[in-house]
């Protein structure tokens, strides 16, 4: 018993680990994302006149690439960005997201530096597993052996059994 509670440690620990730098990749895109939105917003009308100058989304993400310190990725979140994202409400929120998600990368790489903290999650959502579906236990464990026959595992249940003239048997419950 002991050897399968390690092996299902082992596993919960795996999972954790993976779903965090899942988690952990997923917020340092998004960081990634944002900081070029950032930058976008403090050069806001020269990447507009930018924009407006060039002759196709490929030159305009050229441009922005090679005036500003921006990758691919970045300059093109850019050019999807909508008009209606250049208002200063959408600024702060950008930035508040920025920050969030750079708390966020923090905590997960904190998990991933500790067994401490990994453990600590193991054993949270096993107490939230246990307080959702936990019940009282239905089976009796004994330490007292019993002989089971064939019949003690034939449930007993109401049925008719017709026998015809020629020997042939049909039974129904």
């Amino acid at each position: 018993m002991k050897r399968v509670l390690n092996y299902f440690l082992q596993h919960r620990r795996d999972v954790v680990l993976r779903r965090t730098r899942f988690e952990l990749r997923k917020a340092e895109e998004r960081a990634h994302i944002l900081e070029g939105l950032k930058i976008a917003f403090d050069h806001l009308d020269a990447i507009i006149t930018l924009i407006r100058a060039s002759k196709s989304p490929d030159e305009a993400k050229q441009g922005l690439m090679t005036t500003y310190p921006l990758t691919g990725i970045q300059a093109q979140a850019i050019l999807d960005m909508r008009l209606q994202r250049l208002t200063a409400l959408e600024r702060e929120k950008i930035v508040s997201e920025y920050r969030e998600t750079l708390k966020e990368i923090e905590r997960l790489k904190a998990i991933l530096g500790s067994e401490a903290l990994v453990s600590q999650i193991i054993r949270d959502e096993l107490l939230e597993i246990k307080s959702k579906y936990a019940d009282e236990r239905r089976t009796e464990i004994t330490s007292e052996t019993k002989e089971i026959s064939i019949e003690d595992l034939i449930t007993e249940e109401e049925m008719v059994i017709t026998l015809s003239h020629q020997g042939i048997s049909k039974g129904t419950h």
